[in-house]
């Protein structure tokens, strides 16, 4: 039986689950239902972050629909790595849900908690934006000759550093156990990041799964989205460089 492991809190859920059955977030790809009728909503505001240290913007949000972006309801504007429209605030029943509009250079989610990662997921910490992607094992030739280089350490995953442009930068493989990633620091370092601290995160890998947890840093570890995801009071994404907290209040 091959079970399916929540994007959002890891709980384990049966296979062919649409939501999770501890947190409610969605296991299969497309949006969530909008609108549908009970009890009163609760109330819901942003607050926007500048990335220039400017002041703090807060957008209440009065329909059932807010979008993000340089033209949406929350405005983000001056940023070139965020689309007109670059995600969706939106209530599936009583509960308030987000999603990705544009994608591009995506929506990341702060981490609560330490979660799973999957081939293909994209982090960011601090001004870093890394990648991770499974290491193939290398097939035989046919002639049985085996191809010159270092021996092989038994890599299976790696990190994979992406700059601006879209192009691809320092490539790092991925031990099996912890590795630690961080400013001063650990397996992985970025020394000329003053938003990465000392000690940011760690990466657990095991032959088949990869887990990220935040060590405490200042500045938090974010995981792109995926799916659409249900959203919880204190929530924080980074949608380009700016950053977006959720505050959900009891009913009117």
């Amino acid at each position: 039986m091959s079970f399916s492991f929540c994007p959002r809190c890891d709980a384990k859920n049966p296979p062919g689950a649409a939501a999770c059955q501890a947190c409610g977030c969605a296991l299969t790809s497309g949006t969530m239902v909008m609108g549908g009728a009970g009890t009163a909503r609760p109330n819901v505001s942003f607050r926007v972050v500048r990335a220039d240290g400017g002041p703090e913007a807060v957008v209440s949000m009065k329909s059932d629909v807010v979008t993000c972006g340089r033209r949406g309801d929350i405005v983000l504007s001056d940023d070139p790595f965020v689309a007109d429209n670059q995600a969706r605030f939106f209530f599936s029943g009583t509960r308030l849900a987000i999603e990705d509009l544009a994608g591009g250079n995506g929506v990341f989610h702060r981490l609560r908690r330490e979660r799973e990662l999957v081939s293909g997921s994209e982090v960011r910490l601090g001004r870093q934006r890394l990648l991770v992607e499974p290491v193939p094992a290398l097939a035989p030739a046919p002639d049985g000759a085996v191809a010159w280089g270092s021996p092989d350490a038994g890599y299976r995953f790696r990190l994979v550093q992406l700059l601006e442009g879209g192009l691809r930068g320092a490539v790092f493989p991925l031990k099996e156990g912890d590795n630690s990633l961080g400013r001063e620091a650990g397996d992985i370092v970025f020394p000329a990041d003053g938003f990465v601290s000392g000690r940011h995160a760690t990466l657990h890998v095991s032959p088949d799964r990869v887990l990220l947890k935040d060590v405490g840093s200042s500045n938090g570890t974010f995981t792109r989205l995926a799916a659409a995801v249900f959203v919880d009071n204190g929530d924080q994404f980074l949608i380009g460089r700016q950053l977006v907290r959720v505050e959900i209040g009891a009913p009117a």
